[in-house]
């Protein structure tokens, strides 16, 4: 039985029932050489591949209610136009309706905000910002769209 009420934050959805809404996150992964070991260094890669960091940081700026899941990260070497190689830590970042309502214009506001506290840390990828969140989509279709993109099966 589906119980609808206003979201107050005390009514917990179950996860099969939640709606959500993703975005990527494309975070430019520094040379090694340039990592001179100096104190100004806030976070090192091994802390941002992990996913934990970012999704610490987005956390952070959602209302409490909205559970933030980076279910899938991905490094990826892309070459710039110049003929340069760029490594880009990929992320996807999704926000859960847990116990408070996840709307696109909602979730949009919180990608904009995500970017911009995430860059204090670490520099983004400039031709991926400002895309928009998808539209919502019940939480369990996440992981088998993940499995599909991550691992090439049909």
């Amino acid at each position: 039985m589906h119980v609808f009420a206003k979201p107050n934050g005390h009514i917990h959805v179950p996860r099969d029932i939640q709606l959500c809404c993703r975005h990527e996150l494309h975070i430019v992964v520094p040379d090694d050489e340039e990592d001179d070991g100096s104190s100004d260094t806030i976070c090192y890669m091994d802390q941002i591949l992990a996913g934990d960091t970012v999704e610490m940081i987005i956390q952070g700026i959602v209302p409490k209610g909205v559970r933030v899941e980076v279910p899938a990260r991905q490094i990826l070497e892309i070459r710039e136009a110049e003929g340069s190689l760029q490594k880009v830590a990929v992320f996807l970042i999704v926000y859960c309706s847990e116990r408070y309502p996840v709307t696109r214009s909602q979730a949009d506001s919180w990608r904009e905000l995500a970017e911009v506290e995430v860059e204090k840390f670490v520099p983004l990828r400039e031709n991926r910002r400002g895309r928009t969140v998808s539209h919502p989509f019940p939480y369990p279709s996440l992981h088998p769209e993940i499995k599909y993109r991550t691992t090439g099966e049909r």
